[in-house]
């Protein structure tokens, strides 16, 4: 039976406005400054970060050109935009030459990857690595109302759903980095339309009786799983193992593994082992402040944030230094990736979901809630399908009164998901499905939602519903099953 492809068509609906890097203190409160437009206040500290904090990106604009405080025309007060090359490392400041302008160029340089002029697929394959390194750089991307990250949000689902549709043999290094970029994009890894992708690591990290990827624990570990001292052992031999030339690398994913393990209790008894890896990582370090590249320099860096591990017998400012020059000519993925995160002072063991807004209630609870029916009920299935297979679906199983309709039953599933948002066409005062979850039609790609019935007690397929209008017969744009 075939059912309509996944597919998605986001606009992006807003620019910057070109406007003088004046803030003003106007009606804020100690410590903040307003921005130019007066829409809202910012952190002192957020100004000249080579992020856009202000809707206006007056917060950006003049950065290193000093405005004397003065009395504009409304009476508020003109506040000159500071100029300062520190970054704050762990508990250390350390004042580095070029790091603002570097923040701003890797900033700008990973939106510009962005294809404007592309309906689908804006951001391309490493999706999941520009999500982290700029949630990394400022959590604001993915605060509510921020369109860059409802865009990315929006696109990371499509893609997952076609990767998880058409590639059942996806990596596990490639499932981990998708569940990391969902943590920070405030998406559940652990009911992603009914698939817990947490627990399919898991299990496949349990099934893999060789080598692990330290990568994989470091994520399970961030994702809150349940780690115990058989991660450890993997984390610690993955350290010891000789994969050259990417031995370094695993290192230090190995130590940043291991430190989120530290945190779990009584898991890892010897703090020595983490320290001896540390060390380890730093006679890595040649004269220059470099570690075999700049990728690895930015990996091995955030390693060292662990516990401020740079602080001693190693050269913190001059691999700093030496990522800033490197990410002033060409810029590769991987070097963007690893080396923005350090020129914010954080690493890979910064991701979390704890910056996201906490939902009201549970589904169990939205559940209870929206199936409360007095009276004569009925048992209704509800599915979603994904694939022209249904290699992906979601099922509901509801109370429903009788005489209620199919559109009853979605509006319901709404109120215990509120992924699940429909949108509708009304034709004739009858109602059409053209958006479910985020999932639009596309008529481009020949992509719909249809509805499909079936009785409950029946073995047939499912029948595509149907509506007539007059001479004019037109299917449902909806991809659901009632069962």
């Amino acid at each position: 039976m075939s059912v309509a492809k996944i597919a998605g068509v986001l606009l992006l609906w807003t620019a910057l406005h070109n406007v003088e890097a004046v803030l003003f203190q106007g009606s804020c409160s100690s410590g903040t400054v307003m921005c130019t437009n007066r829409y809202k206040c910012i952190p002192r500290n957020l100004v000249c970060n080579g992020v856009y904090d202000c809707s206006d990106s007056s917060d950006e604009r003049g950065c290193g050109i000093p405005v004397p405080g003065a009395i504009t025309a409304s009476g508020r007060l003109q506040q000159s935009v500071p100029t300062s090359e520190d970054l704050t490392v762990g508990n250390k400041e350390l004042n580095v030459p070029g790091n603002t302008s570097a923040r701003k160029r890797l900033i700008s340089w990973f939106k510009q990857r962005r294809k404007s002029g592309s309906s689908v697929d804006k951001w391309g394959s490493q999706l999941h690595r520009v999500a982290v390194a700029l949630h990394l750089a400022n959590e604001s991307f993915f605060s509510p109302g921020n369109t860059i990250g409802l865009e990315i949000t929006y696109e990371l689902t499509i893609q997952l759903l076609h990767r998880l549709s058409k590639d059942k043999k996806m990596s596990s290094e490639e499932l981990a980095l998708y569940i990391n970029a969902m943590m920070v994009v405030c998406m559940n890894p652990r009911d992603f339309y009914g698939l817990n992708l947490v627990q399919e690591l898991r299990k496949r990290t349990e099934a893999n009786a060789n080598y692990t990827n330290p990568f994989q624990i470091l994520v399970l570990c961030n994702s809150g799983e349940k780690m115990t001292t058989r991660d450890v052992d993997r984390v610690t031999a993955a350290y010891n193992s000789q994969h050259r030339p990417f031995w370094t690398d695993i290192q230090a994913l190995s130590s940043l593994a291991l430190a989120c393990l530290s945190t779990k209790s009584n898991l890892v008894k010897d703090e020595r082992i983490l320290k001896d890896m540390l060390q380890e990582l730093k006679r890595h370090q040649f004269r220059n402040g470099t570690v075999d590249n700049l990728k690895t320099t930015a990996l091995v860096f955030q390693a060292l944030l662990i516990n401020d591990s740079f602080k001693k017998d190693f050269d913190a400012k001059s691999a700093l230094q030496s990522i800033i020059q490197s990410v002033s000519g060409n810029i590769t993925l991987f070097n963007a990736y690893y080396a923005l995160p350090v020129l914010f002072g954080n690493s890979l063991l910064n991701v979390s979901s704890s910056h996201c807004r906490a939902t009201p209630e549970t589904e169990a609870e939205a559940l209870e809630k929206a199936l409360n029916v007095n009276g004569e009920t009925i048992s209704v299935q509800f599915s979603v399908w994904y694939g022209d297979k249904i290699e992906l679906s979601r099922t509901w199983r509801l109370k429903m009164h009788p005489n209620n309709s199919i559109y009853d039953v979605i509006e319901t599933v709404y109120k215990i998901d509120n992924r699940q948002k429909v949108e509708y066409n009304v034709v004739e005062g009858k109602p059409f499905v053209t958006s479910l979850g985020g999932i639009e039609d596309d008529p481009e790609r020949g992509t719909f939602w249809f509805i499909y019935l079936r009785n409950l007690n029946a073995d047939g397929e499912a029948v595509l519903k149907e509506q007539n209008y007059g001479n004019n017969t037109r299917e449902s744009s909806t991809g659901l099953e009632l069962g």
